[in-house]
């Protein structure tokens, strides 16, 4: 009988690891996007600071990786992963936003970071926010 309870937890337990680490790796892939688009958008602007012109290019490129980003966060942070959203869509056309559209979408650089080494934390619980 204790034989047969030990059998049955093993099995049981077994799938749970293997859950818990696929969901693990899903989490660390959608930190390596989010994390790659944020310092290739910060890498942009010290460009556009450094007297470079904006780049239609690389504003594409910006366009795709913050989608990237949504769609890995869409498991772990649904507010998150609507703000990489909004962040790919203002790359679309940057012209069209202005600082208070930026500051109502909250997807100024610094609180989509700060949102970010949040979710970097290893007692992040968050999931389906905002």
């Amino acid at each position: 009988m204790l034989n047969e309870i030990i059998e049955g937890l093993s099995n049981i337990l077994g799938p749970i690891a293997t859950a818990t680490k696929e969901r693990s790796q899903m989490k660390d892939e959608a930190l390596r996007a989010i994390s790659h688009a944020l310092n290739e958008t910060y890498l942009y602007y010290r460009d556009i600071e450094h007297g470079h012109l904006p780049n239609r290019d690389k504003e594409a490129m910006l366009v795709k990786y913050w989608s990237a980003a949504a769609i890995s966060l869409r498991h772990f942070d649904q507010g998150l992963a609507n703000i990489c959203d909004n962040k790919a869509e203002y790359w679309v056309n940057p012209d069209n936003y202005n600082s208070a559209d930026i500051e109502n979408l909250g997807i100024g650089l610094d609180s989509v970071r700060q949102a970010y080494r949040k979710m970097l934390k290893p007692d992040y619980k968050s999931f389906g926010r905002r």
